[in-house]
C-alpha cells in the first residue's frame, strides 16, 4: 500500500543533510549488541560527490518532511542501489518500495541492464527485496553479519 500524499522526487544538494540524518536514524540499530558493523558510513565528501555526480539520490517527501530516501550510483552496465532508509514511523506504508521502483524506472532511462544491491541477511532483508523480484548472487560472510548479494533484471542493454 503506497502512501497517500507522499512524492517521490530527485535529491538536492540542500537534502543532503536531512538524508545522513535520516540514514543514521534508519540505520542506528546494530545487527547485534557485539557487532562490529552499527550504523551508517558516510563518504567524507558527501556534497562533492553529490556535485561531482559519483552519486544520486531519491527521496520520498510527506508534506515538507523528507521520510525515506535511497542512493544509487552507475556501476559498469547496471545501477547500484544502497542505503534504503525509511523513518521508523513509514516503514510498511510503501515507501521503500516506491523508492526501490523509482531508481529501477531510472535504470531502464540509463539503458542499464539491471540493478545491484547489497544487504544484511542479519536485519531480514533480502526477504523483502525478493518480494520486489531481486535473486540472491551470493552471500559474503563476516565475522559478525552476512552481506548478500542481489540483483534484479531491468530492460534495456
Amino acid at each position: 500500500m503506497i502512501m497517500r500524499h507522499m512524492s517521490i522526487r530527485q535529491a538536492k544538494i540542500g537534502d543532503l543533510q536531512r538524508i545522513m540524518a535520516l540514514t543514521r536514524r534508519a540505520y542506528r540499530i546494530p545487527y547485534r549488541k557485539s557487532a562490529f558493523v552499527i550504523g551508517s558510513h558516510e563518504p567524507n565528501d558527501i556534497v562533492g560527490d553529490f556535485r561531482r555526480k559519483g552519486f544520486f539520490a531519491f527521496v520520498a517527501v510527506v508534506g515538507d518532511k523528507i521520510v525515506g530516501a535511497v542512493r544509487y550510483k552507475k556501476s559498469g552496465n547496471a545501477l547500484y542501489l544502497y542505503k534504503l532508509a525509511v523513518l521508523k514511523t513509514f516503514r510498511n506504508r510503501g515507501v521503500g518500495s516506491a523508492l526501490v521502483k523509482k531508481v529501477e524506472e531510472a535504470a531502464k532511462r540509463a539503458g542499464c541492464g539491471k540493478v545491484l544491491l547489497d544487504c544484511a541477511r542479519e536485519k531480514k532483508l533480502p526477504g523483502y527485496y525478493k518480494r520486489m523480484g531481486y535473486e540472491t548472487d551470493g552471500i559474503k560472510k563476516h565475522l559478525d553479519h552476512h552481506d548478500v548479494f542481489m540483483s534484479k533484471r531491468i530492460g534495456g542493454r
